[in-house]
């Protein structure tokens, strides 16, 4: 057996779950499905331009009066168009009369619309009138008639509309979709494997592996103890501790090498040969070594692999149905045709994100607690003590053989504290365990 060269890392897996990227392919969609719909129920108010008028109005003259300039002609323009949207006349060039009938039309005052009938025409001559020039009466005149005119109440404050929303049927069955597959990706690959190794000793090698110096044993150490992730260590150092006998520490080391780089078929070898005749073998482990093709799918890829093509997965359908949403808030007189290609093509990226985003979570889920970042594995028998100490007696005590998998938590004096199956919950010494990702 040939070493393989070091200096390789692999990647650790987050300790956010996948399931969050569900969340984000659905939350970015539905954000901006909010900020759409809020935009077209404020856009549909009625008041929206008369608002706009009153506000555009209130500028001008409040920057007019901090100047002691009179005002110029371009600012008498920008009164008589901001008149228009205060009194919601829709016309480019509104005349005197139509602004006193919208006066008197809204207001219902006689005296605001003769007001405003003078104002109108006092600027408009000194626009266009011979010799003349606006004053700062004008200013002050403006202002009291600005007065008259009280903020238009917004009649909507919030998307209350089936037409703010449409097609809300069609989001609604997304949401339920996609909150569906996450009860789909916690559904185990297939039935239970069976309780030994006897699949994993039908696919070991059955030519015997060549040996290892002492010296690639020396090398994998020395690359270890700078990087923990580098997978060909991991693996040369199990090929050499099962030419030792030293099986534990070899099944660990192979197994560490196997669930950071699954792809390579020197990590597989090296780890059912390790593994021989051992009774014990991690469910999951077994599945992924020697179950039928779909349960070593995936395999394809590490559970960091899973995790960023999950991320991927999530914006591609994120992207997708943003996509889907703007085309439905976009502008009618676009032409047919171009509005369903970006329908069907947004479609079709969102039903591929999707679909990526829930096999990765599911082939992610199919490692069970090797996806952990603080994933280890005993190297000897060992009993969990409910406290971290030696005082604790026998009888409440649960015993682990060594090859059992368990998510390592906080440390106290030489102790870890692990989880493993079967609600086994407690602590052990810190030298049992050889954690397959983090550092020691």
């Amino acid at each position: 057996m040939q070493p393989l060269p070091l200096g390789e890392l692999a990647a650790t897996p987050w300790s956010l779950s996948p399931f969050w990227f569900i969340a984000l392919a659905v939350a970015i969609p539905v954000l901006l499905w909010l900020g759409l719909a809020w935009r077209r129920a404020l856009l549909e108010c009625p008041n929206r331009v008369r608002r706009a008028g009153v506000k555009e109005m209130r500028r001008l003259l409040k920057s007019l009066g901090r100047t002691d300039t009179p005002p110029r002609p371009a600012h008498l323009h920008a009164w008589l168009r901001a008149s228009a949207r205060v009194w919601d006349i829709r016309t480019s060039a509104p005349c005197v009369s139509e602004i006193s009938q919208a006066a008197r039309t809204i207001s219902g005052d006689s005296t605001v619309s003769s007001r405003w009938r003078e104002l109108w025409q006092t600027t408009e001559r000194g626009l266009y009138g011979p010799d003349s020039d606006p004053t700062r009466e004008w200013l002050q005149q403006a202002t009291n008639v600005a007065a008259t005119v009280d903020m238009p109440k917004r009649q909507r404050f919030f998307p209350n509309r089936l037409g703010h929303w449409l097609p809300s049927f069609a989001g609604a069955a997304l949401v339920v979709i996609l909150i569906g597959s996450q009860a789909i990706a916690d559904v185990p690959w297939s039935a239970p494997p069976a309780e030994t190794s006897s699949a994993a000793m039908e696919a070991s090698p059955e030519d015997p592996p060549e040996p290892l110096a002492p010296d690639v044993a020396e090398n994998a150490q020395a690359a270890l103890d700078h990087h923990w992730t580098d997978w060909a260590a991991h693996r040369n150092l199990a090929a050499y501790q099962v030419q030792q006998g030293e099986l534990n520490l070899a099944i660990a080391h192979a197994t560490a090498a196997f669930v950071q780089h699954p792809t390579g078929s020197e990590t597989r070898d090296v780890l059912l040969t390790a593994l021989g005749e051992t009774e014990i073998v991690d469910r999951n482990l077994s599945r992924l070594l020697s179950g039928p093709w779909y349960q070593r799918a995936p395999t394809l890829l590490s559970p960091a692999g899973w995790q960023r093509l999950a991320l991927f997965a999530a914006l591609v359908a994120a992207a997708g149905f943003c996509v889907m949403v703007v085309s439905l808030y976009s502008p009618a007189h676009r032409p047919q045709s171009s509005r369903d290609i970006v329908v069907w093509t947004s479609r079709g990226v969102a039903a591929l994100g999707a679909i990526v985003l829930i096999a990765s979570i599911v082939c992610w889920n199919a490692y069970g607690a090797f996806n952990q970042p603080e994933a280890a594995m005993l190297v000897q028998n060992t009993n969990v003590s409910p406290v971290p100490t030696d005082l604790v007696p026998a009888e409440e005590t649960s015993p682990l053989s060594a090859g059992t998998v368990v998510v390592a938590g906080r440390s106290f004096l030489g102790w870890r504290q692990v989880e493993g199956e079967r609600e086994i919950s407690g602590w052990v010494r810190g030298n049992a365990l050889m954690a397959l990702y983090a550092g020691r």
